[in-house]
């Protein structure tokens, strides 16, 4: 029997969390026909929104790493959830995790900060379309309370920061590397989240 390669088997979860993301785009593109309204992608000074979005993850990353390397029930608990999710992301390939990492930050700003959080706006304030889409943003990734919590506060930071330049690009990109720095930080470099005795194991 022909053996089967790392890459043919990362092929399913690599399909699978896409997939996750086409489901994003497609309610996206459905509630924008539906609602009609617009949409900036660029906004002002595009590459200041560039500068601070990449700035912002890595900020956001070192938030996140400090808080996962703690002795508390939130740094514990958050340990928890980046081990159970070793095993999905160590089938994929580097490539795969840039391509799911850039689908998650174009497809998630698209929904929840392009169409959600100014449908939100426009029927109620910017404020409140700013929590109702954070809130939105956070149940859907909801595994724990501090999941949950983690979520809700990124959701914010984004939808504050979109609100903020008037375009989407710098929350595409500040989304998008944040989650590349945690999936190759789970996968790689657990030492660096203070996992300990992780086996990785391709395939």
């Amino acid at each position: 029997m022909e053996a089967i390669g790392p890459a043919r088997r990362s092929l399913p979860v690599f399909f699978f969390l896409m997939d996750i993301q086409l489901g994003c785009l497609l309610l996206a593109a459905l509630g924008l026909y539906l609602v009609p309204m617009e949409v900036s992608f660029i906004g002002d000074a595009v590459w200041l929104q560039l500068l601070l979005g990449l700035l912002g993850a890595i900020v956001t990353f070192a938030v996140v790493l400090t808080l996962a390397r703690s002795e508390t029930l939130f740094g514990k608990m958050l340990r928890l959830h980046c081990t159970q999710l070793t095993p999905l992301f160590s089938k994929l390939s580097p490539s795969q995790m840039v391509w799911v990492a850039l689908a998650a930050g174009v497809c998630e700003e698209l929904l929840f900060r392009g169409f959600l959080q100014s449908w939100l706006s426009q029927l109620s304030t910017p404020f409140l379309g700013l929590l109702g889409a954070s809130l939105i943003f956070a149940l859907l990734h909801c595994v724990s309370w501090v999941y949950f919590f983690l979520t809700f506060m990124i959701g914010l930071i984004l939808g504050i920061f979109y609100q903020m330049s008037g375009g989407l690009v710098g929350a595409i990109v500040w989304h998008a590397v944040y989650d590349l720095l945690a999936i190759f930080a789970i996968v790689h470099f657990p030492h660096l989240l203070g996992l300990k005795n992780q086996v990785l194991k391709r395939g």
